[in-house]
């Protein structure tokens, strides 16, 4: 378990300033998922220092946000989400600190690859039950998911491919992925009870 201190901010004014999830309840969430945060971050940042900066400003700003918060909704998609934007955020400064372009579609895969890694209960899934699954798939998700996962194509080289622009096989990759969770999560072993995943 990660530990993490919230020594700059005051944890009751911040309580009574959200009314929605009150800090214990935020406490009960950050220890559900902070360990899949730290796996994410890791392998975003491949660096363990940076790693935990990360996870540590994930928290915080989730913590200053309870507001924008929905309780019951998916926390962890909550969490990913302002992780990832942090991250994002993080590149861009190193990006302009360095004077280049950000690569973007090299960030994106990072943290497409990054979040399929930390989910190691779908190493149970069989290849038929993939197939299957991938047969109930629109045709444009499904060539864009067998291009990238199965192939390994960029998201450039897909784009070229298909005669689309990259951003739409981002768009679609992660929809064909989403849907393709939906579909697989009964045969996943220990999987929640939700169709929201993020």
């Amino acid at each position: 378990m990660h530990t993490v201190e919230f020594s700059s901010c005051n944890l009751k004014q911040l309580e009574t300033a959200s009314g929605c999830l009150g800090v214990q309840e935020y406490d009960t969430v950050v220890r559900a998922h902070v360990s899949e945060l730290h796996a994410v971050a890791l392998r975003l940042c491949q660096n363990p220092a940076d790693a935990r900066d990360l996870v540590q400003d994930t928290l915080e700003r989730g913590l200053r946000h309870l507001d924008r918060y929905t309780p019951g909704t998916d926390a962890r998609a909550w969490l990913m989400t302002i992780l990832r934007r942090l991250f994002i955020d993080r590149c861009r400064v190193k990006a302009q600190h360095l004077k280049r372009d950000i690569p973007v579609d090299l960030v994106e895969e990072r943290l497409c690859a990054a979040e399929q890694e930390s989910l190691p209960r779908w190493a149970s899934i069989s290849l038929d039950e993939l197939r299957a699954a991938l047969s109930h798939l629109p045709e444009t998700f499904r060539a864009i998911y067998q291009l990238h996962a199965l192939e390994g194509c960029s998201y450039i080289e897909i784009a070229q491919k298909l005669g689309i622009p990259k951003a739409t096989v981002g768009t679609r990759l992660n929809r064909a992925r989403r849907r393709l969770r939906q579909l697989l999560e009964p045969q996943v072993p220990g999987a929640p009870d939700t169709d929201v995943w993020a």
